[in-house]
């Protein structure tokens, strides 16, 4: 039986089938198990969403209107905490007053 990555549907082969923990983090107890293509892995867990190349991002900026809708407040609430994380991580420099 062939699998598919659970992110993109490629068919996977059984040596480049990765198991990813969804939808709760292994660091958060997750214990369900999807099958992903390596591609697909890396770029949900081992690369900062501010890495991701103009051409995902443009991607999901043209797929967003198809999505239904508890899926586009779903992704509109997740992008809200992360890029409050990332101000809270990162502070906006002051600018120093000239004397």
């Amino acid at each position: 039986m062939t699998k598919y990555c659970f992110y993109c549907d490629a068919a996977l082969s059984r040596n480049v089938t990765q198991k990813d923990h969804f939808p709760v983090p292994d660091r958060l107890g997750g214990k369900d198990l999807v099958d992903s293509c390596t591609t697909c892995h890396d770029m949900k867990d081992r690369f900062n969403v501010g890495s991701w190349s103009v051409e995902w991002v443009g991607k999901i900026m043209r797929d967003f209107p198809m999505l239904g809708r508890e899926t586009r407040i779903f992704l509109a609430k997740t992008i809200d905490i992360m890029m409050d994380k990332e101000a809270e991580s990162h502070p906006p420099k002051r600018k120093r007053k000239k004397k």
